[in-house]
């Protein structure tokens, strides 16, 4: 988690976020105790992030690219995410008048509110959120009576002020003027098309498994089974399959090509397929794997 810091009124609404995101890798204990140092505001610098990550014996991937804010037309959104044993989102949408802020825990909305009028909205660790809200308690009285371009140029300056590991160099920030006139259907798109995007995901991911889990059992080595009536016939261990596939055609009995006998055992050596007889190559068009 970094920040996202969002404003809604009636002079419009503006959003802006950094876009780094980290990655820890080791003990998740250690990776605990690092965070707890890291988001109370302690460190201050990457420099200082590698450094106290290598006392918790924790590696760290920095990426400063990580779209945490955009514009949807009217609509503005903005996201910060959390990956551990759960998968946490929270997420602000903006418009003119109008806030709605939703918690999303493993692709289910766990609470939704939604706000009319004016205010700030700031995810963010509580060093961070501390910080910019007493930064922009110091212009809450003129918030109203200046224009969408002005506020974000003084969420520019106050994120500029910020010295945290959490956060990127660069900023984005949108504004708008107008309202969304279909404000709940909008967020609700948005929302579709994110659990859609996941759902895809999801699908590609246990497809990616399914793939793995073959490519690992393709047979690299050993007899596998034995020619009768000029095909090979697969010992009950063993399965052939057209291609590596989610839902492949599978076979027991395949042809077989090459000069062998009624009765000989088939190999694979070296992940060659032969005669074990006579060493004589043969080839056949399927994939040979264990079941």
């Amino acid at each position: 988690m970094s920040v996202v810091i969002g404003y809604y009124g009636k002079n419009g609404a503006v959003i802006a976020g950094d876009k780094r995101n980290l990655l820890f890798n080791g003990i998740e204990s250690n990776r605990e105790k690092l965070e707890e140092v890291l988001y109370s505001g302690e460190i201050k610098s990457d420099e200082e992030l590698f450094k106290k990550a290598s006392e918790f014996d924790v590696t760290v991937h920095i990426n400063d690219t990580r779209e945490k804010v955009k514009s949807l037309g009217n609509l503005l959104s903005g996201e910060v995410l959390s990956i551990g044993k759960d998968s946490k989102r929270r997420r602000m949408y903006l418009t003119k008048e109008k806030c709605a802020i939703i918690d999303i825990e493993n692709d289910q909305i766990t609470n939704k509110s939604v706000k009319t009028g004016s205010g700030i909205v700031v995810f963010g660790n509580r060093h961070i959120k501390h910080f910019v809200e007493s930064e922009i308690k110091k212009h809450v009285q003129k918030l109203l009576k200046m224009n969408a371009s002005e506020i974000r140029d003084l969420f520019e300056k106050i994120l500029k002020k910020i010295e945290n590991a959490t956060l990127s160099d660069t900023f984005e920030y949108y504004f708008v003027e107008a309202g969304e006139p279909e404000f709940e259907k909008a967020v609700n798109d948005d929302l579709d098309d994110l659990f859609n995007y996941r759902h895809d995901l999801s699908i590609k991911m246990a497809e990616m498994q399914i793939l793995t889990m073959i490519a690992e059992k393709i047979v690299k080595i050993g007899d596998v089974g034995i020619i009768k009536n000029g095909t090979l016939v697969l010992y009950d261990e063993f399965l052939a399959i057209n291609k590596i596939c989610p839902e492949p055609e599978i076979y027991s009995e395949i042809e077989i090509k090459g000069e062998f006998i009624e009765g000989d055992v088939i190999t694979i050596d070296n992940e060659s397929l032969k005669v074990k007889r006579t060493g004589n190559p043969v080839v056949v068009q399927k994939i040979i794997c264990k079941k």
